[in-house]
């Protein structure tokens, strides 16, 4: 969370939907990529806030931003987590070649 502002959520909420919701809803959408295609990211818009799902290998990236945000920024955040998940797999890939 950003300093200096207040959350729109209490913590255990969040807690609450990033342990259960937040996955179940990812693992849902999934179930219809082989008919659909891969799903490039999950949003939830909300009034008062846009949040942004995208899924790696390893992790689930989760951002909340301003409800009117740019198709445009969603589009690069994707690619910036996908070059992310692709150092880190080539990172990986690299430390298990070592002796």
């Amino acid at each position: 969370m950003r300093e200096g502002l207040a959350s729109l959520t209490p913590a255990q909420t969040d807690r609450d939907f990033m342990t259960i919701a937040a996955p179940l809803m990812i693992d849902a959408s999934e179930k219809l990529e082989p008919f659909c295609g891969s799903v490039r990211r999950l949003i939830l818009r909300y009034d008062r806030v846009l949040l942004v799902f995208y899924r790696t290998a390893a992790h689930l990236v989760v951002l909340s931003l301003e409800p009117d945000v740019e198709q445009a920024l969603l589009d690069e955040i994707g690619g910036s987590v996908r070059k992310l998940e692709l150092a880190s797999a080539e990172a990986s890939e690299e430390e298990e070649q070592r002796p």
